[in-house]
């Protein structure tokens, strides 16, 4: 158990200079891994708000004095536009150029290592299961949803969705990071995560919610929800979103 005490502080502390030295896979000319995931029926995907008419302008400065972990919420729903707005403000693509990807949250090297999946529990006009954000597009595709998927969400949370609107899951797909930053990438993976939760509990105030982070979840069984492979795309974080009481 030191041991890997050991190993995973030194992910989190990798030596910037040794990189220089590194041939990375983009040093050694190697084709960029694609920027966004392949999607074979996009043309049954929903389109999302971009206008927030109704969303409460609130201060930075009050999101942030609100901000605290909510479990406990309030059994209503979410509106089309208040759902739009969460993946708006946390996950939407601003800009795409041949090498850089820029979002709403800081990337590594403008690298887009995260995706962006939500399991839809009460949303107004959504049907319940489980959803791919098409981050380039701000459109929200359907991949799975069966009679169970309520227990198997909650399940795979270690029994933490708590009746909560809307779960998001942040996934990497390393390569896309690896490939410019080589042993260094892992740690800038669970940065970028971080920055996506973190305007996610801030967008959430924003509409009278309240946001639970969660790292402690099944991976494998996430991993499978989502239809990841686990080994080169798999999640990272992991949180619940719900109306407050």
């Amino acid at each position: 158990m030191d041991d890997i005490i050991k190993r995973n502080r030194e992910t989190i502390k990798p030596r910037w200079l040794g990189l220089y030295s590194v041939e990375s896979a983009k040093r050694k000319g190697l084709e960029r891994p694609r920027q966004f995931l392949e999607i074979n029926n996009d043309s049954q995907a929903i389109s999302l708000l971009k206008e927030f008419d109704n969303i409460e302008k609130i201060t930075l400065s009050e999101a942030i004095k609100r901000r605290r972990s909510l479990r406990d919420y309030d059994d209503a729903y979410l509106s089309f536009e208040e759902f739009s707005y969460l993946l708006w403000e946390t996950s939407r693509v601003d800009e795409v150029r041949s090498n850089a990807v820029f979002r709403t949250i800081p990337t590594a090297g403008a690298t887009n290592s995260m995706e962006t999946y939500v399991f839809v529990n009460n949303v107004e006009e959504l049907k319940t299961g489980i959803y791919l954000y098409l981050q380039k597009d701000h459109k929200l595709l359907l991949i799975k949803r069966t009679k169970e998927i309520v227990n198997e969400v909650n399940d795979s949370l270690l029994k933490q969705l708590r009746g909560a609107q809307v779960a998001f899951f942040f996934t990497t797909v390393a390569e896309r990071i690896e490939y410019k930053y080589d042993f260094c990438a892992h740690k800038m993976i669970a940065i970028e995560a971080g920055h996506a939760c973190q305007n996610l509990s801030l967008s959430a105030e924003a509409i009278g919610c309240g946001a639970c982070a969660i790292c402690a979840y099944d991976q494998e069984k996430v991993d499978r929800l989502l239809n990841v492979n686990g080994e080169d795309h798999f999640t990272v974080y992991c949180a619940t979103v719900g109306k407050k009481k």
